[in-house]
C-alpha cells in the first residue's frame, strides 16, 4: 500500500507538470497582457478539459489534505535541524497559498462567472488595500513552493548518494523561485506596461471593498 508520504511525492511530480505550464503563462506576461492570455488559452487545452481538469483539481485537494497530515505528523515527532524547519515552514506556507488560491478560483470562476485570465491576479495587485496583502502573498507563496521543492530535491540527492549536488539543487531552486516571484509580482503590478482593469474586475473588487477604484 502506498504511504501518504510516497503519494505526496508522486503527486508532487504530477502537479509539477501543471506548475511548469502555469509559470510559463506568468512569464509570458512580461510580453504583455495579450501574450499572457494567448499563452493561457493555448495551455488551457491541456489542463482545462473535461478529463484532465477534474483529476488536476482532485490532485490539488489531496495534496493539501495529505500535506497537512504530514505536517502535523512531522511537527508532533519534533523538528531537528534547520532543514527540518525549512521544509515544514515552507510546506505550511504552500498549504495556505494553495488553499486560498483554490478557494479564490472557485469564487471568481464558478460563483462570479469570470474568466480568470491575466486580470484576475492583476486586479488584486492594482492598488491598496488589496496589494498590501497580495504582494507578500504571491511573493511568499512562490518562493515557499520552490524552497519546499528544493528540500525534496536535496533529500533525494542525498539518499541517492549525490551529496555534492544536494546543496546546489536546493539553492538553485530557491534562487529560481526568488527570480520568478520578483518577475511575476512586477508584471502583475504593471511595472512593464500599463494595466487598465476592465469594468467587470473593478466591480469584482468592489464586492470586497465598496467604492474601490483603480
Amino acid at each position: 500500500m502506498m504511504t501518504p508520504l510516497v503519494f505526496h511525492r508522486w503527486n508532487s511530480v504530477f502537479l509539477g507538470m501543471f506548475i511548469v505550464l502555469h509559470f510559463a503563462t506568468h512569464l509570458t506576461g512580461v510580453l504583455g497582457i495579450q501574450a499572457y492570455n494567448d499563452m493561457q488559452n493555448a495551455l488551457r487545452g491541456v489542463y482545462r478539459n473535461p478529463i484532465v481538469e477534474p483529476v488536476l483539481l482532485f490532485s490539488v485537494v489531496l495534496q493539501i489534505g495529505i500535506g497537512l497530515l504530514l505536517l502535523i505528523r512531522k511537527t508532533r515527532r519534533g523538528l531537528h535541524g534547520r532543514w527540518a524547519y525549512t521544509q515544514v515552514i515552507s510546506g505550511f506556507i504552500v498549504l495556505v497559498f494553495l488553499t486560498q488560491h483554490l478557494s479564490a478560483l472557485a469564487l471568481a470562476r464558478w460563483i462570479d462567472g469570470l474568466d480568470t485570465n491575466f486580470y484576475w491576479p492583476a486586479s488584486v495587485m492594482s492598488g491598496p488595500p488589496f496589494i498590501w496583502y497580495f504582494l507578500p502573498y504571491y511573493f511568499l507563496g512562490i518562493v515557499a513552493l520552490f524552497i519546499h521543492l528544493g528540500c525534496g530535491v536535496r533529500l533525494a540527492l542525498l539518499r541517492s548518494g549525490h551529496r555534492h549536488y544536494a546543496a546546489t539543487g536546493f539553492w538553485g531552486l530557491t534562487g529560481l523561485g526568488l527570480a520568478m516571484a520578483v518577475i511575476i509580482n512586477l508584471t502583475l503590478m504593471g511595472a512593464f506596461f500599463e494595466i487598465d482593469l476592465p469594468a467587470v474586475w473593478i466591480t469584482y473588487l468592489q464586492g470586497f471593498v465598496a467604492g474601490y477604484t483603480q
